[in-house]
């Protein structure tokens, strides 16, 4: 008996792929006349000569034009080269032979999905699960293909499907926990992200994402709580001291949150928000000469970073540095020309520089621009 080619498998994420038959059958009639390329194609692929591999299955395709095994399994070699076009026509190619062929389908759906080409994904996937609805894997990347168009609502809706039949899984409650956050349904956010540490309690990033959930549901202790144990079971991770440090700043702590944020700055040195929220307790305390250089690295670092450079601009007014902070303001009013608070303290700084027209006719544009948003916002109210 001779043994039909395996379909070589590649695992992005979550999932590997399965082959079209099993490694014992006997090869199609469609495939027999490239048996000895498909042989040798293994063979190279064996030795992860990927390059071999491509060469051989060409070879089988054109002596077999009509063996969809050589076909898909090139567009697979042709992924583990990096080759995502090529591969992309090898498994349409595949299609147009056997538009029933799952294998195809789902190959193409990963490839998509590898190259961020979600929509497209998604299509391809959808197939795949038309032929075989049972396929876990398959409808675990079509979630989290969703995810990456950002419809959230229907990858809550697979990955429920998942959870309902599948063994439990901490990653997949843990990817259902985000989408719950995403939609804003903090409730079954918490009971997905509990879930996922019952079954890994050493997952430090899935214990931060508990945090936040209870901090949006109004609970701060608990998520204090939560995140302080995320840092304990990883002290290395990113984001966690900056959360802590949020939850501080809302119970007033400065104390404590300027520490954190601190702290966070130690292990992740570009995050710009944990910079900012230091200048902005120091400038509170009125520590200018500890707040500007803050201010200015996360202006530098940012340069759109709108209330940064409000921020700065109002700590170098206090510095007596108008024409520094009239510069600044200026910059921050091109940023957002319908945003009335940089006019009104550009104003002032004109103001404070002794330049009257120009104070004047700032102002006059910050009151201009409120009374406009005002007007939307009672506009926005008294529609039905």
């Amino acid at each position: 008996m001779q043994t039909v080619t395996r379909l070589l498998l590649i695992c992005p994420l979550l999932i590997c792929l399965s082959a079209i038959n099993g490694s014992a059958q006997t090869i199609s009639p469609e495939c027999a006349p490239g048996q000895e390329q498909l042989k040798a194609a293994e063979a190279a692929a064996t030795q992860n000569d990927w390059a071999g591999a491509a060469i051989r299955y060409q070879e089988a395709a054109q002596v077999a034009p009509s063996c969809v095994e050589a076909i898909v399994n090139l567009g697979v070699i042709f992924n583990r080269l990096n080759q995502p076009d090529e591969a992309i026509k090898a498994f349409q190619r595949a299609l147009k032979i056997n538009p029933q062929l799952f294998a195809a389908h789902l190959n193409l759906g990963i490839t998509y999905f590898r190259s961020a080409r979600f929509g497209e994904a998604k299509e391809a996937l959808g197939n795949a699960l038309k032929l075989n609805p049972d396929h876990l894997q398959t409808r675990q990347l079509l979630a989290l293909t969703l995810i990456g168009i950002e419809d959230f609502k229907e990858a809550s809706v697979e990955l429920e499907k998942l959870i309902k039949v599948m063994p439990p899984d901490a990653g997949t409650l843990k990817a259902l926990g985000e989408v719950y956050m995403r939609l804003k349904r903090y409730p079954d956010a918490i009971t997905s992200f509990e879930k996922s540490l019952q079954l890994d309690p050493k997952a430090a990033k899935t214990r931060l994402l508990l945090g936040e959930a209870l901090d949006n549901s109004g609970q701060t202790d608990s998520a204090i709580q939560e995140i302080q144990r995320a840092t304990e079971v990883d002290p290395q991770l990113r984001e966690a001291h900056y959360a802590l440090g949020h939850l501080y700043l809302k119970r007033s702590n400065f104390d404590l949150a300027l520490a954190e944020f601190q702290k966070e700055l130690e292990l992740n040195p570009e995050m710009v928000l944990a910079r900012f929220q230091i200048g902005k307790i120091y400038y509170q305390r009125e520590k200018l000469d500890e707040a500007i250089p803050e201010l200015t690295k996360v202006v530098e670092a940012d340069k759109n970073f709108r209330p940064a450079i409000e921020l700065l601009a109002q700590a170098r007014m206090k510095q007596g540095s108008f024409d520094e902070a009239i510069a600044l303001l200026e910059r921050a009013t091109t940023l957002d020309p319908k945003w009335p608070n940089a006019f009104a303290l550009l104003g002032r700084a004109y103001t404070r520089a002794g330049k009257r027209e120009e104070a004047k006719k700032a102002f006059a544009t910050a009151q201009k621009l409120s009374a406009d948003e005002r007007k939307r916002l009672e506009d926005a109210v008294s529609k039905p």
